[in-house]
């Protein structure tokens, strides 16, 4: 597999350093660019497949680099890192293309998750646009072997073809992204804290999921036999039936359905099970409500895949 050219783009030196060799640990060549004019600078001389982007930034902001990288090279993947957004800013910026938008700090491995989703959908635009320049390449020395031929009318036809047919799928395709984006996600959070996960609910809630709560595992999978929901979010200590039973019992009986791990008491150990278990992600509290959200949103879409 060809290697991900990652460009990191934020001004506080140290984190975006230590964050490029974390990524160059797991395969992923990474470069960095301290502010918004020297990314727009780098881009000239070597784009790369996606940038991460920070908002802060002295000089030419988050946002503005987002837009002139949409304008002007919209095949790079733009994922917006940021410790100081706001539901506003990730509301514009998703309007202006960003593929993503996370919270610092951000695990490692959801950043690289996000990252190689990122490259798949870039890779995926790049095979579309050679087929469609291949395409018109071909129709038109189809067109002037016509006009070589004498045939000049069937040559106007040819070329008229090429500029008066639709962008195929392109309406289309929007209406299902819209449809899938407003489509509501189902929730089921277990926790036996049951404030916290009350809180939690409320504020998935807020930002159109649809939660409900089960404050222990048998109560969760009682709940499972009336509606199986998109994704389960986790915890592992509880009483009675525990968080990795639960987990176990689940894959075996709705695979389909996500699991996201969320606990203050796991450990190495508890998260490689969790995993092998089929755990979709795992993740440790105090865990910010974006973060959150991202991860609830890409386990949602992984589950919708399968259907």
């Amino acid at each position: 597999m060809s290697k991900i050219k990652l460009l990191l783009v934020d001004d506080e030196e140290a984190y975006v350093k230590t964050l490029a060799e974390r990524m160059e640990m797991r395969d992923v060549g990474s470069r960095v660019a301290l502010s918004g004019e020297e990314a727009l600078q780098m881009l000239e001389d070597e784009p790369p497949d996606v940038m991460v982007l920070d908002l802060r930034m002295p000089g030419i902001d988050g946002m503005e680099v987002l837009e002139r990288v949409k304008q002007k090279h919209p095949h790079i993947e733009v994922i917006i890192l940021t410790g100081h957004g706001s539901d506003r800013e990730e509301k514009e910026a998703r309007r202006l293309g960003a593929f993503e938008y996370l919270q610092k700090p951000a695990d490692t491995s959801h950043l690289l998750k996000t990252v190689r989703a990122a490259w798949r959908k870039s890779l995926k635009a790049a095979a579309e646009f050679i087929k469609d320049s291949q395409e018109e390449f071909d129709r038109s020395m189809a067109a002037a072997a016509f006009a070589e031929a004498g045939a000049p009318e069937i040559a106007r036809e040819t070329m008229q073809e090429s500029t008066s047919r639709p962008e195929v799928g392109a309406e289309e395709a929007g209406a299902a992204e819209t449809e899938a984006a407003t489509q509501t996600l189902k929730v089921l959070f277990v926790d036996d804290e049951e404030d916290f996960v009350r809180t939690m609910a409320e504020r998935m809630e807020m930002r159109e999921v649809g939660s409900e709560v089960a404050l222990d595992g048998e109560q969760a999978l009682q709940m499972l036999e009336d509606e199986v929901p998109d994704v389960m979010v986790l915890d592992l200590r509880m009483p009675g039936i525990d968080g990795l039973e639960v987990l176990r019992r689940v894959k075996q009986m709705y695979p389909e359905m996500e699991v996201i791990i969320m606990t203050g008491h796991g450990s190495d150990r508890d998260e490689k099970e969790a995993r092998r278990l089929g755990a979709f992600d795992y993740l440790t509290k105090p865990v910010d409500i974006n973060h959150l959200m991202d991860v609830v949103r890409q386990a949602g879409r992984s589950r919708r895949k399968e259907e």
